[in-house]
């Protein structure tokens, strides 16, 4: 009985070891697996761009990015809006190519309504849709996109771009819309995609793109595409200001 004892303990550790090594090789290899997902989804992000050359009013993101990039290596300390403004502008300013997008009288930002969206941007973003020139139907679209814009604060930015280049897609296509529909939910779409771009596929800390930023340019967009760039600048960057790190 004691030999029949004997050889079931050993057996029972040899299957115990056997099962511990097997399970330590599982989490082993799918830790690897988990880790070349990681490293993958990574790379993809690293080489995602935020261009999209179907849309005719693409500069208005580009050159927002590209300000912003000035604004923020100059580390300026500026903690009010009429500050903030200024400079904005006037690194706007020494950007040739800000001249393609404007469409009639460039005036400067209006610091009112900049600091009523800084105050309550989803109430100003409704007010802007409403009061603005376009058709009903562009104001339903516009204002659905820009409420779908803030579900998707979680997701990748690959699946954001898609999703937005998608809609830009439809706008584009759309018989319903007439030319300034079509001029401002671009203008506006391609600032919500290049500055999500900045914030989240750079993840850049020094910059956190904002319902306020994306308000500021939308209103702008509905004077002309490159009072929207200023004006999302401003109010972005006088929204980060604001939020504690």
């Amino acid at each position: 009985m004691k030999n029949i004892s004997l050889g079931l303990v050993i057996l029972s550790l040899l299957i115990v070891s056997c099962t511990t090594e097997s399970i330590d090789n599982t989490e082993s290899i799918n830790g690897k697996v988990s880790s070349k997902k990681s490293e993958k989804s990574v790379r993809l992000v690293q080489n995602l761009t935020p261009e999209n050359p179907a849309n005719i009013y693409d500069l208005a993101g580009k050159l927002h990015n590209d300000i912003l990039d000035v604004y923020l290596t100059g580390n300026y300390q500026y903690n009010t809006i009429a500050q903030i403004s200024q400079q904005v502008e006037a690194i706007a300013a020494e950007n040739n190519d800000l001249v393609l997008l404007t469409v009639g009288t460039n005036l400067p930002n209006n610091l009112d309504v900049i600091q009523e969206i800084v105050d309550n941007p989803h109430a100003k973003l409704e007010e802007a849709i409403a009061n603005s020139t376009m058709t009903n139907v562009a104001k339903g679209s516009l204002s659905s996109f820009m409420n779908d814009v803030v579900l998707w604060k979680n997701d990748e930015y690959g699946a954001i771009y898609q999703s937005i280049i998608s809609y830009e897609s439809s706008v584009m296509t759309n018989p319903q819309f007439n030319n300034e529909d079509k001029r401002i939910i671009l203008t506006t779409s391609s600032i919500v995609r290049y500055s999500l771009y900045y914030s989240k596929g750079r993840k850049d800390e020094d910059w956190d793109s904002s319902v306020g930023n994306r308000v500021g340019g939308l209103s702008g967009a509905i004077n002309n595409s490159s009072i929207a760039i200023t004006r999302s600048l401003v109010t972005g960057i006088m929204i980060n200001n604001l939020v504690p790190y």
